[in-house]
């Protein structure tokens, strides 16, 4: 066989970590893969790294697989791992699983094990424990840096950086990350058990996170009442999947499904805002009228996201950031029945109440431990003030931060390897991930993927997506790195995905 082409991939998160898997498993060519992750286990990331038990993926197993061309992966090793058993509360009557987001963490790890040693392709995954610091492309090869010294010669560089970890967002102050009543970063569940059960708590944001802070909190048999505040006072609709019978895809359907046209209603729509929305709820209207639900149209509109957002004018696209995104995500991200059950309990039992209103600040309190929090009720030109034992910051995600808090993101963006996008929540590529720089020039050899390229498709959060964002630009990939077939890539099906 050929030499093996070198690869480094920086996060080692699930962007990451299915990344490498892909290309082991489908490369024409021997890989030499190196993994860069600072966090001491590579794949559960950010995101599934957390142990509480009642914390869930909101999506069923079968989007949730390493590998979109066989989306029963994941549920066969939760099969073969006793899941199931573990966790009996992780299946529905109708048969579709909701497992912890630490089994998908263990899951995403012990595929970097198992593909350390690819016999089917000649390849290997090597995993670094290092932060990367720099990269540069020059003669043909790219060179990371880490922060560790280490240099890293590549014939690629895949950027698979994910989510930056939460921020407090203005126009908080970032001192009250320090302060004893602030959780900035809501993952971290021990900071959670530590609210005192009678704790006046306050959640700032709305959205998944929020509810997995409040099943936290729940368990702990808190008393104390817990106030959610985000602009318009939405939370996330409940996941249908959990209800009634649902066909479960098998194979690559899945990936069938997101790798397929637009459907006629939306393409033979205008590409604008309105023309799309009035598309859908007429959609929605005819389905209710057969009895089906909302959600049979809205998720033919996600999965085509990413071939409809690019089509968007500039202006449109920051009209729905500012107008309609708070809308879309809350039917797009939706609650696991095992979390909505515990919040909807709370919720009733007057535990825990939504507030729509604008944080304007969070003062602390001179004599006592506690923080006052300036509120303005919508459509309300006054203010109140309210105070709180304990702070929790689920505001979601923050554009700047990404950047400031990721080195080798800032040297791209400082060197004009990378640049914002049109929208200006991640950084630029083409239909390939190859990165855009400040120049205009298209960098074939590094390559972005997973969520900082939310500006450019639209929707590329969550891991079905990922997955199939990765799929999608392999032919592309491999060509660069020089297998080359008369007809075209092929990608090769030599590797079982059973095997594993």
């Amino acid at each position: 066989m050929s030499a093996a082409r070198h690869i480094t991939i920086v996060g080692g998160g699930f962007s990451g970590v299915s990344a490498a898997v892909q290309l082991v498993r489908h490369s024409p060519l021997p890989l030499a893969i190196t993994i860069v992750e600072p966090r001491k286990r590579v794949g559960p990331g950010l995101a599934f790294a957390t142990h509480d038990p009642d914390h869930r993926l909101n999506g069923p197993t079968w989007a949730h697989a390493i590998d979109p061309v066989d989306g029963d992966h994941f549920k066969r090793w939760c099969t073969q791992h006793g899941v199931f058993e573990a966790d009996p509360q992780a299946v529905r009557p109708n048969g579709i699983a909701f497992v912890r987001r630490a089994v998908l963490g263990a899951y995403l790890e012990d595929m970097v094990h198992r593909h350390a040693r690819w016999a089917a392709t000649g390849s290997t995954i090597h995993t670094l424990q290092d932060r990367a610091v720099d990269a540069w492309q020059q003669d043909g090869v790219v060179t990371t840096v880490t922060e560790r010294g280490e240099r890293l010669v590549s014939d690629l560089l895949v950027v698979a950086t994910g989510n930056a970890e939460p921020k407090l967002q203005a126009p908080l102050d970032p001192a009250l990350a320090r302060h004893a009543a602030v959780i900035e970063n809501p993952l971290n569940t021990v900071r959670l058990l530590g609210i005192p059960r009678t704790a006046r708590v306050l959640i700032v944001g709305s959205g998944l996170t929020s509810l997995d802070v409040i099943a936290t909190l729940q368990r702990q048999g808190h008393t104390g009442g817990i106030t959610v505040v985000s602009r318009r006072g939405l939370r996330p609709r409940a996941q249908p999947l959990a209800q009634g019978t649902v066909e479960h895809p098998t194979g690559r359907q899945n990936l069938d499904r997101l790798l397929s046209d637009p459907p006629a209603f939306l393409v033979q729509a205008q590409p604008t805002l309105r023309a799309w929305v009035k598309a859908v709820r007429a959609r929605i209207r005819e389905g209710a009228a057969r009895g089906e639900n909302w959600n049979l149209p809205f998720d033919e509109l996600r999965d085509s996201v990413w071939q409809l957002w690019p089509t968007l004018p500039a202006a449109e696209q920051g009209r729905f950031l500012r107008r309609l995104r708070t809308w879309y995500d809350v039917h797009r991200f939706r609650s696991p029945p095992q979390t909505e059950a515990i919040c909807r309990e709370a919720l009733e039992a007057g535990r825990v109440v939504h507030l729509a209103a604008r944080l304007r600040s969070l003062v602390p309190t001179a004599d006592t431990r506690r923080i006052e929090a300036v509120l303005q009720p919508s459509g309300q030109d006054h203010t109140r003030t309210e105070a709180f034992d304990a702070v929790v910051n689920c505001t979601g995600l923050d554009a700047a931060s990404r950047t400031a808090a990721n080195p080798l993101l800032q040297a791209l963006v400082d060197q004009g390897t990378l640049r914002p996008d049109a929208c200006g929540i991640g950084y630029a590529v083409d239909a390939q991930c190859r990165v855009i720089g400040a120049d205009g020039r298209r960098q074939a050899a590094i390559r972005l993927i997973g969520p900082p390229t939310l500006g450019t498709f639209g929707d590329p959060g969550g891991a079905m997506f990922i997955a199939a964002q990765i799929h999608r630009i392999l032919p592309d990939v491999f060509n660069v790195l020089g297998h080359v077939e008369s007809d075209g890539v092929k990608v090769s099906q030599a590797a079982s995905l059973s095997a594993a």
